[in-house]
């Protein structure tokens, strides 16, 4: 769907071309993708947004454009905002089509995207000039090559014309005529194996017999509710009104469901045609993933790609507003340095300081970063490695240097993050500073291997302020602080529902509204070891094995549907809303001395 403006003269700028989505971040011949608009649930972490439109402005000016994507959960007639993206964006007069990209979800299959109706829009200067729809199935978690959704019960070919798969009666053939092929057909019949409902988008993907692709399409189709056991037929054509498309040639025709191949067959075209059926295959241990009749491979991922899909999962992240901000103009700033011929390791430090309380997602954004450092083209890897002062410093004299090289040795190209880092500093009365002969290794590293690796140190505000300024080449090394906020009482409890969304269950009206004032409760009262996303996971874990707990004492066949989908009062009421006597257990949120 497009919308043109005409009464608005910044429209007259573009023209919408389309709006496509991806799962895989593989890329394909042709700079394409694995374009599609159904998709499972358990194979799918993060949704990509494709688009494209015409710039009218081609080979004459260069112009400013704000570029917004906005994706919905649809229900009915209302809908749910997902995620609200811009991108600020010059168009330059070289630029034909113009493409952006986005992306959004979790890096865990299975934990962001559930099974419904979705719409992605997309805005240029506040202008809406086209949506995609898409849609998210679940009928359970599959095994590999395992399809849950359809079982195939026959694939046959016939010839005719545009309109030929209407026919009451039709002509099976193995072979084609070349001279009089006009439309060759196929007949594809598969059998629902679910009760549910879903939406069927079926890929068919025709080779020569060199293995070169010759042509594609794709059939969609509704399959309704209560009809397990019926068989439904799709109808794939490739060809053309003047016979003569198909060539003397052997080609072979594969079905792709799900990005899974699910069956392959192949046929003849030749002098004549020749009646009868044709063999197909099924057999999973001889079909391999699908590659869409198209080349590629994984392992040219793009780093394009690798900072979108990073920089999505940041900001999809719960609060952390400052660090985001942070995050996303740092990028923009290496990329006009990039872009400007700038040197950026004069302009940028990989080394970052974080501070805050345990459970503030530190640890996270650093895995993150690191990733993003990769997309930038700045790290060869990105990967984190995560220390703290038992993995670098060792208990005798001239052994801590080789402990932390071998740590430092394993974070080239990536991230070395060294978890309250504060505790390398010398300790009073200690004999032997190994935790500074440590820090010494680590500062002349940094420089010696300068743009090789990045050093991210973390741990509470006030130590780590005091670390930093405790030696001189710490402060001439570290020029970026992240601040960790504590989250707020409402970012704790958008954090709980999700991870009740990955346990399957929902919280009821009232164990919502007791958990939400819990929640400002422990906020309230907290003080530097409270422990945010951390006490969170503790009170949702804590509650669905307390729901477990309830449901074991039911008869199983009273164990309906929506009890086992549901969190009640009584799962989370142990969550008092009062001060803990001084000599009781510390409550959820209040204990003290846990590692971050």
């Amino acid at each position: 769907m497009s919308q043109d403006n005409n009464n608005d003269p910044k429209a007259l700028k573009y023209k919408f071309k389309e709006l496509k989505l991806h799962s895989s971040d593989e890329w394909m011949a042709d700079g394409t993708k694995k374009y599609r608009t159904v998709f499972d649930r358990w194979e799918t972490t993060y949704l990509r947004m494709e688009l494209s439109f015409y710039n009218k402005l081609f080979d004459e000016d260069d112009w400013e454009a704000s570029i917004r994507t906005k994706c919905f959960f649809v229900n009915g007639s209302q809908q749910r905002e997902l995620s609200n993206l811009v991108q600020q964006r010059k168009i330059t007069r070289d630029e034909n089509i113009v493409y952006v990209r986005d992306s959004w979800g979790n890096a865990t299959p299975g934990a962001y995207w559930l099974k419904g109706n979705y719409v992605w829009e997309a805005y240029v200067d506040e202008v809406k000039i086209g949506e995609a729809k898409f849609y998210v199935e679940d009928v359970g978690q599959s095994k590999e090559n395992e399809n849950l959704f359809f079982d195939v019960e026959s694939i046959k070919f016939f010839e005719g014309d545009a309109n030929a798969a209407s026919l009451p009666e039709k002509k099976y053939l193995s072979k084609f005529s070349q001279k009089d092929t006009r439309y060759l057909w196929g007949e594809f019949v598969f059998k629902n194996k679910v009760n549910s409902d879903y939406y069927a988008e079926v890929f068919f993907n025709f080779s020569d017999d060199a293995g070169q692709p010759k042509a594609r399409t794709s059939r969609f189709m509704y399959i309704p509710p209560n009809t397990a056991g019926q068989s439904f037929t799709l109808y794939p054509a490739w060809g053309s009104e003047t016979p003569g498309t198909w060539k003397d040639e052997s080609y072979t025709m594969e079905v792709v469901f799900l990005d899974n191949l699910v069956a392959t067959t192949s046929f003849k075209v030749g002098d004549a045609f020749e009646e009868g059926g044709v063999a197909f295959s099924t057999d999973a241990g001889q079909l391999t993933a699908a590659t869409g009749g198209q080349g590629g491979s994984s392992a040219n991922k793009s780093l394009d790609d690798l900072l979108f899909e990073s920089l999505a999962e940041l900001n999809a992240l719960t609060g952390l507003e400052g660090i985001k901000t942070e995050v996303n103009e740092m990028v923009k700033l290496v990329r006009f340095y990039q872009e400007s011929g700038k040197d950026v390791l004069n302009k940028f430090s990989l080394h970052t300081v974080f501070t805050g309380n345990p459970g503030t997602g530190k640890t996270t954004v650093a895995r993150i970063i690191s990733k993003i450092y990769k997309g930038l083209g700045i790290l060869e890897k990105g990967h984190l490695v995560e220390v703290d002062r038992q993995s670098l410093v060792a208990g005798y004299v001239g052994q801590t240097a080789i402990k932390t090289g071998e740590k430092i040795n394993e974070a080239m190209g990536g991230i070395l993050f060294i978890d309250e880092a504060y505790s390398l500093a010398n300790e009073a009365g200690a004999q032997h500073d190994f935790g500074g002969e440590s820090i010494q290794v680590i500062l002349k590293r940094m420089e010696d291997l300068r743009g090789k690796f990045g050093v991210i140190v973390a741990g509470y505000t006030d130590n780590m302020n005091e670390f930093i300024q405790s030696n001189p080449g710490l402060r001439s090394r570290f020029d970026k602080y992240f601040l960790f906020e504590d989250y707020s009482a409402e970012e704790m409890f958008v954090i709980a529902e999700a991870l009740f969304a990955k346990e399957d269950v929902k919280l009821t009206e009232d164990a919502a509204a007791h958990l939400k004032n819990y929640f400002v409760f422990l906020h309230a009262k907290r003080d530097k070891h409270f422990g945010n996303a951390r006490t969170v996971r503790q009170v949702v874990g804590e509650s669905v094995k307390n729901q477990h707990l309830r449901l074991a004492s039911l008869k199983k066949e009273e164990r309906t549907p929506e009890l086992m989908a549901s969190i009640i009062l009584d799962d989370v009421k142990e969550f008092e809303i009062k001060d803990a006597p001084i000599t009781s257990r510390p409550s959820i949120g209040f204990r003290s001395g846990e590692k971050k």
